[in-house]
């Protein structure tokens, strides 16, 4: 008789979900780490040897709760860490991802993005062409997980505990440009919009810096040119950590 994965002794249909992390911002990496009871941050790879107070509490998203599911390693018994390590865990060379290099924070951005890349890939958006259906299995069990941390999300006391000082703002230079959301062309320079409005000349410089704004429940993305990236970003610029500018 050939087993199946229902029969293995390990195996389990109800997801095992990890709780809502608590999260702090490092002033001087900028790092997103745990915190522990009393507050403090976790001890991490940081310029600064004495971690303390963290200059932030961040809100648990979406894709800050998946990533902390994707720490855990049973794959093969709970689809909730195998969604979470198919979008966090690389191979073994790769470098791990954390949620500061995701352009999704919310389960339903984490969706819309999945059916541009497959209409970029394949023409449609249809990621189960076969059975004529839009969604797949991934995109399901993306809607299992959102409604895990929902309630999770619902049963959490958020009142009071985090603070909002501004958007946690992250810019990074890419010298080939940034590829669009559908994945037809590179974006153009966000100057665009309001050189429009002042009635001046299109950029056509290359975008090649990208400012993301995390709001805490959403991302905000800007792409500049050397030229027009705004002032106050200027500073923390730092070259894209995930990208080989240099790859043929």
């Amino acid at each position: 008789m050939t087993d199946t994965i229902t029969t293995w002794p390990a195996h389990t249909l109800e997801p095992i979900p990890v709780p809502l992390p608590r999260l702090g911002l490092c002033g001087p990496c900028g790092q997103e780490v745990r915190l522990r009871v009393n507050g403090l941050l976790y001890a991490h790879p940081c310029y600064d040897d004495t971690p303390g107070l963290p200059t932030a509490v961040l809100r648990p998203t979406f894709a800050r709760w998946l990533h902390a599911q994707s720490k855990r390693r049973d794959d093969y018994t709970n689809r909730l860490t195998l969604l979470a390590g198919r979008l966090f865990r690389g191979c073994t060379r790769a470098r791990q991802l954390d949620p500061g290099d995701m352009e999704w924070a919310t389960a339903e951005e984490l969706h819309g993005r999945m059916h541009l890349a497959q209409l970029a890939l394949t023409g449609s958006d249809l990621r189960s062409p076969q059975a004529g259906e839009r969604c797949d299995w991934m995109c399901r069990d993306i809607a299992e997980a959102d409604a895990v941390y929902q309630q999770l999300l619902a049963a959490a006391d958020l009142a009071g505990t985090y603070e909002k000082p501004g958007p946690i703002v992250r810019v990074t230079r890419d010298d080939l440009g940034w590829v669009m959301g559908d994945y037809t062309d590179l974006e153009s320079c966000t100057s665009n919009h309001f050189r429009a409005e002042d009635g001046r000349p299109a950029c056509t410089a290359k975008a090649v810096w990208k400012v993301v704004e995390d709001h805490g429940m959403h991302l905000t993305l800007t792409f500049w040119c050397d030229a027009d990236l705004p002032d106050e970003h200027k500073p923390q610029a730092t070259p894209a950590p995930h990208r080989d500018s240099n790859a043929a």
